[in-house]
């Protein structure tokens, strides 16, 4: 009898056409298997019990990397097919219309990292080395089908042994699209860079290659040179052996590498070199955010951060994601006593010590008690790491600019980058390829929350995997414009885009167009409707808007802070009530106003009501309102009318503040919870300007980190009070230092009196900077950044007490603070609350293209 399988899922790019033609010779079934547009088709010939168990096969089993959604079955009484044999045809167009699925990129596997060390494998150290279910995927094909000629591999012809392999029906290398050899694959080039002068005085262009790519695209006499002095090795005939001996050198010996991986350049560095990591902040002019770090494997991350199982787990799964992991504290570092009160690191000359004994250097992480832990990914990263032991991995970018690509626009940045008084005397090299990357796909960041996985940034290894939504509408889904993200959806599943950066710059912009009209093409998505949200001034509405005009398509506007809640009741599938909280920094509320601390009760059924959010404060506008955090505390006290202290007064322009709130100049009117958090951490002389987003919360939770995690109570009575004196005995916990209604004015006095420089004597002052009883300043703001932190969980569960709703979303970018997260979560679930956060998407604005499109279809009065 003859059958025909129609498989839908992710079945191609994973090696699916040679799994079943291994399992249709198995049971000698005749026939073929194809790519067929989007899904896969087999025609089988055979007995009934073999077809029976092909099926069984096919609907259980698939190869690392894919997923199988449904086979769809059908008798074939008469056709023409070879009665002997299983063959794999090339690919054909769709003969209907089914959804694409494209795998992600995928780690290098088991198999391939063992021939790559194996010295009698003929792809013994071949830096691009893959078979059919790992390598490159999504970031190197053109169009579909998955084919070698609709994939930048085309560019390289096969020598006569891959074709064998890429034929041979018992070789894992059967079809493999990404096969190749050190006979007939890409290659690697080292170059070292050497300083580039610019005739002008200024470097305008210095630190972002977005300007400097615009520079050279609209400047036909470009007069700028490099100069004499260091050679510049940039040959195509240096062989990959030589290339990696002299990337080694370059990382062994105190140098920057600019690595071209699979979706983009990595910046590396020895992170035991505090010069090396110095000069590496200075290049990416990033001074304040920790650096991730790659390790060579499970075993050597172990001895310096704690990693429980579902961490590793996410760090060996194909995709490779950074996960954050705690710190091993200094004192349980395998090194000597001696060097622990020396504080050292590694010289980058200092070849003694073993690797056990070396201390990671302070400004790799600066206060962050996690690191950014990763595996490698490829074979490039494989031996590097274990020729180098732990690197630093960046992203190949200036801070803010959009991963880079492209060789000859990394080459220009670092050579400008070389040839500032910043970068002297630090050694700049690229180890680059010759195989295309098509988009570029920063890595993804994640980490685990109370057995949640929660990303910070969705990208290589995760994208384009969709998401299945409650909502069969095709429909283009635009996000947001910080941390950006848009989504197609189709037949129930919503396909996200990669993390696309902050869309107030010129290059990030440019990358959104680019990758908008890149996943209507290669997945053929035509939309019949698009979601924007309702900010007048959204670069990503704009051009939705303008796409959806062309087309004469309807357009719907949905609030920011609800798409956040509806992302997650999206992704859990959620049914009838949900009581949903979304708070961060900024977001375009329905009245006109600045939202961010935003409770809505949803009911089910198309109805979003806003029932709670902090008290509405008027507050300095603009970039200064967004970053300076003393603007925003003397803002915030001025609006409940408490006297601003004197020591508030000396750092700030406090006069000038109230006086421009006082006459609306600049001023809008926000509930924004991250600005509290600015404020709390501007209050306790922790962070006073955010240099990137979200950085006064991270360093307030950083410093809260540790007296949260010793649970060391604030002595109550240190603490001068003047305008709010809580009972001698008052417990902690239940203070109410938010209220019910949003009012933080008694949360800002405790705060404030607890701090003031008033509260500490003469003889304190001389005494190490401590308070009475031996408490230190450090361990005073310890407590009270906990103290805080919990105060705002404190007013999450008030809410869920009142509204007794049973079905919890915590959604938006503040649950990225892991104390506020887990607080929360123990509260409620403690009480019998259901908790639901992002699991899929990022809990900031890289998720709220999903609400988008999910409201879309199931919200009444929103659509318009």
């Amino acid at each position: 009898m003859i059958r025909k399988y129609t498989i839908l899922g992710l079945v191609q790019g994973i090696g699916y056409r040679p799994f079943v033609a291994r399992i249709a010779e198995e049971f000698n079934i005749a026939g073929w298997v194809r790519n067929t547009g989007g899904i896969v088709t087999v025609l089988a010939a055979g007995s009934e019990a073999s077809l029976d168990e092909l099926y069984r096969r096919l609907s259980c089993d698939v190869p690392t990397g894919g997923f199988v959604s449904s086979i769809q079955v059908e008798e074939v009484e008469v056709v023409s097919i070879e009665e002997t044999g299983f063959r794999i045809l090339e690919s054909n167009q769709d003969e209907k219309t089914n959804l694409p699925l494209i795998p992600a990129d995928i780690a290098t596997c088991p198999d391939c990292e063992k021939e790559l060390l194996d010295r009698n494998n003929r792809r013994f150290r071949h830096p691009f080395i893959s078979c059919t279910i790992c390598g490159p995927r999504y970031s190197i094909i053109e169009k579909l089908p998955y084919d070698r000629d609709t994939i930048t591999m085309s560019d390289f012809g096969m020598c006569k042994k891959c074709k064998t392999e890429y034929t041979a029906k018992d070789d894992r290398r059967r079809h493999a699209q990404t096969i190749a050899c050190p006979e007939c694959g890409p290659t690697l080039v080292f170059t070292g860079i050497a300083a580039y002068q610019h005739n002008e005085e200024k470097n305008d262009f210095a630190g972002n290659l977005a300007n400097e790519s615009v520079h050279r695209k609209f400047t036909s006499n470009n007069s700028d040179k490099v100069t004499a002095g260091e050679i510049t090795e940039n040959s195509p005939q240096n062989s990959n052996e030589d290339a990696l001996e002299k990337a080694v050198e370059t990382l062994k010996n105190g140098g920057i590498l600019a690595i071209k991986d699979i979706g983009g350049y990595h910046l590396a560095c020895n992170p035991f070199d505090e010069e090396a990591v110095a000069a590496l902040r200075r290049l990416k002019h990033r001074e304040e955010k920790a650096f991730a770090v790659m390790f060579e494997n499970i075993e050597q991350l172990r001895k310096y951060c704690s990693v429980n199982d579902k961490e590793e787990a996410e760090l060996l799964s194909p995709a490779r994601p950074i996960v954050l992991v705690r710190r091993k504290s200094i004192s349980s570092w395998e090194e000597s006593a001696a060097a622990r009160d020396k504080n050292e690191t590694i010289s980058k000359t200092d070849l003694s010590k073993t690797e056990e004994t070396k201390n990671i250097a302070d400004n790799v992480c600066l206060t962050s008690p996690d690191i950014g832990a990763m595996l490698p990914c490829n074979p490039v990263q494989i031996m590097l790491i274990k020729e180098c032991g732990p690197l630093i991995m960046t992203s190949g970018n200036a801070s803010g600019d959009v991963l880079e690509t492209e060789d000859l626009n990394m080459k220009m940045w670092l050579e400008k980058r070389a040839a500032s008084q910043e970068m002297a005397g630090v050694k700049l090299a690229m180890l680059s390829h010759n195989r295309r990357i098509l988009r570029p796909m920063d890595d993804s960041v994640m980490k685990i929350v109370r057995g949640r996985t929660q990303f910070i940034r969705r990208g290589r290894g995760h994208v384009p995997t969709p998401i299945a939504i409650d909502n069969t509408d095709e429909i283009f889904a635009a996000g947001g414009d910080l941390k950006s993200s848009f989504c197609y959806v189709k037949n129930g599943l919503a396909y996200v885009s990669q993390y696309l950066g902050d869309l107030e710059s010129v290059s990030c912009q440019k990358f959104y167009k680019n990758e908008m009209q890149a996943m209507k093409r290669i997945f053929g998505f035509n939309p019949k409707a698009v979601v924007v949200d309702k900010h007048p001034g959204y670069f990503s509405r704009g051009v939705a808007e303008n796409k959806a005009k062309e087309k004469g398509l309807p357009i719907s506007h949905v609030q920011h802070h609800k798409a956040h809640v509806a992302a997650v009741i999206a992704e859990h599938n959620l049914k009838g009530q949900v009581l949903g909280f979304a708070f961060d920094g900024t977001g375009y509320g329905d009245d006109g106003t600045i939202w961010g601390s935003e409770v809505f009760k949803w009911d089910g059924s198309g109805s979003m009501d806003r029932v709670a959010h902090l008290k509405p404060m008027k507050l300095i506008g603009g970039d200064e309102g967004a970053k300076n955090c003393d603007t925003i505390l003397v803002g915030m006290i001025h609006n409940y009318g408490i006297e601003i202290p004197e020591w508030i007064k000396k750092r700030t322009n406090s006069e000038l503040i109230c006086a421009a709130i006082d006459n609306g100049i600049n001023v809008v009117t926000s509930t924004s919870m991250g600005r509290l958090f600015d404020a709390v951490s501007a209050l306790l002389d922790i962070c006073h300007y955010n240099s990137y987003e979200g950085q006064a919360p991270i360093e307030l939770e950083n410093i809260a980190a540790k007296s949260y995690e010793e649970q060391a109570p604030i002595e109550l009575e240190n603490i001068a009070a003047k305008s709010y004196e809580p009972e001698p005995n008052a417990d902690i916990n239940n203070l109410e230092l938010i209220t019910e209604d949003g009012d933080v004015s008694k949360l800002l006095k405790y705060i404030a009196n607890t701090i003031s420089d008033q509260a500490r004597t003469v003889d304190d002052k001389a005494n190490d900077n401590k308070f009475s009883k031996d408490i230190t300043l450090d361990t005073l703001k310890s407590q009270l950044a906990h103290l805080f932190i919990n105060a705002v969980s404190e007013y999450v569960y008030t809410i869920c007490k009142r509204e007794k709703i049973n079905q919890i979303v915590l959604s938006g970018g503040t649950f990225l603070n892991r104390i506020l997260l887990e607080k929360t979560i123990d509260k409620l679930e403690g009480e019998g609350f259901k908790v639901y956060t992002p699991e899929l998407l990022p809990p900031g604005d890289g998720g709220i293209c999903l609400g988008q499109a999910y409201l879309l279809g199931h919200m009444k009065e929103e659509n318009d």
